[in-house]
């Protein structure tokens, strides 16, 4: 019997992930921004973390400004779909996650969120790869559906590396766990919204 060609469709459903990375200068000035003398934000957050700091959102913003732009056009290909046409960053945080740490699942508010990381230890690394279990030390997990769906992806898990940034729905939940060797592992999340008049793309 001949291969017969088949015509179909497919169709994109569920929460839209998106990850891109930061280039060395952005990820500098980035650094910049990020100190352990800002005011601290644990009591605004879920992360078992010691040490969470607030960065200006009016210096952080122009930096990843295209970046947001970029996923609003993304989106706008993937689902065929208009996003509204201005945004604002409502909060923007550093985490400084030590061993033992840990984010709890969770979600957050506003409209799409995002993770940037500027600091994954190399000992972070190591231990990573010489884990053997499917859940691994320091890695960031995106989370759908808690159920299990046989057919479905429900979730995506990544190990960080420098430069990495994700952005996502607010209300897509997501955890990260907690890891054993030393060192700092560094990343940067905010807030964005819909519908505001201030420092739109």
């Amino acid at each position: 019997m001949k291969n017969k060609k088949i015509d179909y469709n497919f169709f994109h459903w569920g929460p839209f992930l998106y990850k891109t990375t930061l280039n060395k200068e952005e990820i500098k000035e980035i650094r910049n921004l990020c100190s352990k003398n800002n005011k601290d934000v644990r009591d605004t957050l879920a992360g078992l973390i010691n040490h969470e700091y607030e960065v200006d959102v009016k210096k952080i913003f122009p930096i990843i400004s295209p970046y947001i732009q970029s996923y609003v056009q993304a989106y706008t290909e993937h689902y065929n779909r208009l996003l509204p046409p201005k945004i604002k960053l409502t909060s923007c945080w550093v985490n400084y996650m030590t061993k033992y740490e840990s984010n709890p699942i969770h979600d957050h508010d506003g409209d799409l969120s995002f993770v940037i990381f500027t600091g994954v230890p190399k000992k972070l690394e190591e231990e990573h790869n010489k884990t053997k279990s499917r859940s691994s030390p320091g890695t960031i997990n995106f989370v759908y559906k808690l159920e299990k769906e046989k057919f479905n992806i429900n979730y995506h898990s990544f190990f960080p590396r420098v430069g990495d940034f994700f952005i996502f729905p607010a209300d897509l939940n997501h955890y990260v766990n907690n890891f054993r060797s030393s060192g700092e592992r560094i990343s940067l999340s905010g807030n964005l919204n819909f519908n505001t008049l201030e420092r739109n793309i």
